[in-house]
């Protein structure tokens, strides 16, 4: 690892005594300018003083700088996610996803020093960030972040080790997935199908039918309808900077074909025949968003919009869930159903099997009582008869056939036993 070369630039004794001030200057390996950095040691002579400065040069080159004194973690921080917007290689809404992230960083340790970041520092934060109540999975992606930036420090040459190396976020807890039960996701069907044409009533239908992400429906384009009854899901709705942007699905798991319900097939298809009829009296042609304004240049459904409407459809018919929660309804409800798990992932765009069953591996408590039947046909028994409920007494073991003997026959075999046996002794 390339060192930093440090410069002296000056040495001088302070106002108390035994206290002298080095100033060192040293080049910034980002941005290649000039930095100076002011250290403290303590000396009763200058000779003493120049020659502690110089084992402090050896030790700052030795730990490959630190960019010692001058770098806080905030910063540090900005610059970054700086490198990171710059680099091209990810989402503006992971930008986006990356500056919460380092706000939260920096609430606790932005003040800190990037050279003085050590194991202790980490497990402090972790600590304290626990004790104010944020969740172990909050912690935990703060936690990530944070190892990525600094590992992006060590191989800029800014420290030598990443303390996150040795550190461990708090462990996570699993959260129970809120999903609808059968009563409340068929009424939640029905309101949903009554309010239609509305575009709220088609996003619950397809979310509750097909599994798909609430920025996949509201980036849906008539064109993603085929013909053979399904819909393709290539794009979503990204946030960057407080607005939305069409991306292309991130993964080649994805991006999928979906086919549809009978009644999801056929919804679609009149809102699409009435989309094209209002289109065509203007003597115009188009490729509108499923959901967002019937017009050329149409305007999607805001997925922040769809949030909110679908929270007040929530309070006014007495559900409790959210928008993403019909997704894990519909999960739920193909495990539930036996499913095969490598067909809900495909329904859902999982990278593999594994992430599927990691969410989903408690089914509904209806699926589980379901399952008891599948015990009973695994034995060719009865398992509902009450016979089997009931003691079984011995019987009672039958008599050889053909082994029937009378009084005189049995006196006679004994008395030979017994001749046989006074022969054998006296022999």
């Amino acid at each position: 690892m390339a060192e930093l070369t440090y410069t002296t630039r000056g040495v001088r004794q302070r106002g108390q005594k035994d206290s002298w001030e080095i100033t060192f200057s040293h080049k910034d390996p980002i941005t290649g300018e000039a930095v100076r950095t002011y250290h403290t040691v303590e000396a009763k002579t200058r000779r003493q003083a120049l020659r502690k400065r110089d084992e402090l040069v050896l030790e700052l080159e030795r730990k490959g700088g630190a960019l010692a004194t001058g770098m806080t973690m905030r910063e540090f921080m900005d610059r970054f996610l700086d490198y990171k917007e710059k680099s091209g290689t990810i989402e503006p809404s992971t930008v986006q996803g990356y500056r919460g992230e380092s706000k939260l960083i920096t609430r606790y340790l932005g003040a800190e020093k990037l050279a003085s970041v050590a194991i202790g520092t980490v497990n402090d934060w972790m600590a304290a960030m626990t004790g104010d109540g944020y969740a172990p999975k909050t912690c935990a992606k703060a936690f990530r972040f944070f190892k990525q930036a600094l590992k992006w420090a060590v191989a800029q040459d800014l420290i030598t080790k990443n303390p996150c190396d040795f550190c461990k976020p708090p462990k996570r807890v699993k959260t129970p997935i809120n999903a609808l039960n059968r009563e409340d996701r068929t009424r939640m069907m029905r309101l949903a199908v009554a309010a239609q044409p509305s575009p709220l009533g088609m996003a619950i239908e397809l979310a509750l039918t097909t599994g798909m992400r609430r920025g996949e429906v509201c980036a849906l384009r008539w064109s993603d309808l085929g013909d053979d009854g399904t819909v393709t899901v290539s794009h979503a709705l990204g946030n960057a900077e407080g607005s939305f942007y069409l991306k292309e699905s991130k993964t080649q798991s994805s991006r999928r074909t979906i086919p549809l319900t009978r009644h999801t097939r056929q919804a679609l298809r009149d809102m699409r025949a009435e989309s094209i009829r209002k289109i065509a009296a203007f003597g115009l042609s188009g490729d509108p968003f499923v959901l967002g304004t019937q017009e050329p240049d149409s305007r999607s459904y805001n997925p922040t919009q769809i949030g909110k409407d679908f929270a007040a459809f929530c309070k006014m018919n007495g559900f409790d869930c959210t928008f993403h929660d019909l997704r894990h309804t519909f999960a739920t409800m193909m495990i539930g159903n036996g499913c095969d798990v490598r067909t809900v992932a495909s329904y859902l765009g999982h990278a593999s099997v594994s992430m599927t069953l990691d969410i989903y591996a408690d089914v509904d408590p209806e699926a589980k009582r379901a399952a008891v039947g599948k015990v009973d046909e695994s034995f060719d028994l009865d398992m509902s008869s009450p016979a089997l409920w009931e003691p079984q007494t011995a019987q009672p073991a039958a008599e050889p056939e053909g082994l029937t003997f009378s009084v005189a026959q049995l006196e006679a075999m004994l008395a030979e036993a017994r001749r046989r046996e006074a022969g054998h002794e006296g022999a």
